[in-house]
């Protein structure tokens, strides 16, 4: 998983934990996850310096994340660091963030929705 992590982006820890999480999924759990979301996003996340890294969350064929652009996506999402470790804590509410600007979404806006299920797998593990 270290491959995730980025320095100067503190959300890739925050991914890289539910890449582990994910990882960790019976096949069950895994399908169930799969048949909750059912989509796969892409995060463009911009650092303080202004670099950009992309990391895929695969919620639809193989409940995984992984680094860099590849699978496409259904929808793409667009933010700072700082607001998607806010968004991942349940501190940023999804829809004002989208609606303020904070938050860019191409593709599918209403799977957009389902980002809280994703970040819910967060919750019991990740000391936030």
């Amino acid at each position: 998983m270290s491959d995730i992590v980025v320095p100067g982006f503190a959300s890739s820890e925050l991914i890289a934990a539910l890449a582990k999480i994910f990882d960790e999924y019976t096949p069950e759990e895994r399908a169930k996850f799969i048949k909750q979301v059912n989509g796969i996003f892409q995060f463009d996340i911009k650092n303080k310096e202004g670099k950009v890294e992309t990391f895929i969350i695969d919620a639809k064929k193989e409940g995984k994340v992984t680094r860099g652009k590849g699978t496409k996506a259904d929808a793409t999402l667009s933010l700072k660091d700082e607001d998607f470790i806010a968004l991942a804590e349940g501190k940023l509410n999804g829809q004002k963030a989208y609606m303020s600007g904070k938050l860019k979404v191409k593709g599918q806006i209403m799977l957009a929705m389902k980002l809280d299920n994703v970040f819910k797998s967060l919750k019991p593990q990740a000391k936030l």
